[in-house]
């Protein structure tokens, strides 16, 4: 019978192996379908089901490997992807202008930042991943609600999405796909690879 909680030693364990096999896998770069395999494979491994099924139902390992460390994982390597594209390098490549960060949001609107450029244009930057876009635009556009001091003269900021592809190795069609679709509302995308 299974036991109830996995202790803390083994469960670092795991999570570690999980890690080092994400690496070496490239989970990021990867397609749903291969990292379905890769995950299925996970639950098989001795290092990682054959210790997870000594303390939970077989058909929770799969939950616990993709909701326990993988999302995290792929929020963390996000991060750093992203961290290579600052705010500013992103304004600069995306419309050509200088600007510095005046406001970075933290809370429900975590990954967005608010940028002026020397000519009081402002830009809020929305952060995330090409899979929730949606939710990237949400949260500059629910800053924009909260903050109308960030509107001048009435005219609402101009908005860019910082996307990390992650997963999901766009072709340049998805990408102008995504491009012509944002562009319809007036706001940019910038992929980060």
């Amino acid at each position: 019978m299974a036991k109830t909680s996995v202790p803390e030693s083994k469960l670092k364990k795991v999570k570690s192996t999980i890690i080092k096999k994400a690496d070496e896998f490239g989970y990021l770069t990867r397609s749903r379908i291969e990292n379905g395999t890769f995950m299925d494979n996970l639950v098989n491994d001795p290092d990682v089901g054959g210790i997870l099924k000594e303390y939970m139902p077989k058909e929770s390992i799969r939950t616990y490997i993709k909701d326990g460390v993988l999302n995290a994982y792929t929020k963390s390597k996000a991060k750093q992807i992203m961290s290579s594209y600052t705010p500013e390098l992103v304004i600069q490549k995306v419309y050509n202008k200088s600007a510095m960060v005046i406001q970075t949001c933290n809370g429900k609107q975590t990954g967005v930042f608010v940028l002026r450029s020397s000519d009081n244009e402002i830009f809020v930057i929305g952060s995330g991943t090409v899979l929730k876009w949606e939710t990237a635009l949400r949260k500059a556009l629910d800053l924009i609600s909260q903050q109308p001091k960030l509107r001048i003269d009435d005219i609402t900021p101009d908005i860019c999405l910082r996307l990390v592809e992650g997963g999901q190795n766009l072709t340049e069609s998805e990408k102008n796909h995504i491009i012509s679709a944002l562009d319809a509302i007036k706001v940019k995308a910038f992929f980060c690879k």
